[in-house]
């Protein structure tokens, strides 16, 4: 396997899609809710409650998947990368991620989802236009989930290294017009698998490969 080559946010990728499709229905219910204080109150927190609840199982799925391919770049067979993560990818380790300040985003999940909850409901109860504030909500809601999801990919491959005894790992950037200097500077660099630096912004497509020689 050229480990080059390998889309390790296929899953990822699936998962954003399947999230962004429950956004919108979610959020649309919202538009439909009650509008008294108690209702707002309770309808929000719901929305966020249901969907931070469905991306943990999203996430877990995504990192299964990508712990499978980690494994598989560094030479172990389908069967074998599939024992390991078993005892790897559990929801104690996803929920041990959502649970830690994240490197990136600089909030722990489940304290910027009850945020964004009494952000968004605090501001329908005076707000006149409601339908725009819930969209925007939504946006930044499904940016928050984007993350992380990228970020359950980016752990569960390094995860998968460490498991296989990779000491070291190379960069590789995205080589398009859209990679910013900073990860194109990275493209190619080699660090310790305990010692890879944070991604230089939301979004950072950027991944890491075995280094096996």
């Amino acid at each position: 396997m050229n480990a080059k080559e390998v889309n390790v946010y296929e899953e990822c990728d699936r998962q954003i899609k399947a999230m962004s499709r429950q956004n919108v229905e979610s959020f649309g219910r919202l538009k439909l809710a009650k509008w008294d204080e108690v209702s707002i109150i309770r309808a929000v927190a719901d929305v966020y409650r249901k969907s931070a609840l469905q991306a943990r199982k999203r996430y877990f799925d995504i990192a299964w998947e990508a712990y499978i391919l980690g494994c598989r770049m560094c030479g172990i067979d389908g069967k074998t990368a599939e024992k390991m993560a078993k005892k790897a990818i559990t929801m104690q380790w996803v929920d041990r991620i959502l649970q830690q300040t994240d490197e990136i985003t600089l909030y722990r999940f489940e304290s910027e989802t009850e945020r964004k909850a009494y952000r968004l409901a605090e501001t329908l109860e005076s707000s006149r236009n409601r339908n725009y504030e819930i969209d925007k909500a939504m946006k930044y809601w499904s940016q928050q989930l984007n993350q992380y999801a990228i970020n359950f990919t980016d752990y569960a491959v390094i995860q998968a290294f460490q498991d296989a005894g990779v000491l070291q790992v190379e960069w590789v950037s995205e080589r398009d017009m859209r990679v910013c200097n900073e990860c194109y500077a990275f493209n190619g660099q080699r660090f310790l698998v305990t010692e890879i630096p944070p991604k230089p912004h939301w979004g950072c497509r950027c991944r890491v490969i075995p280094v096996l020689d």
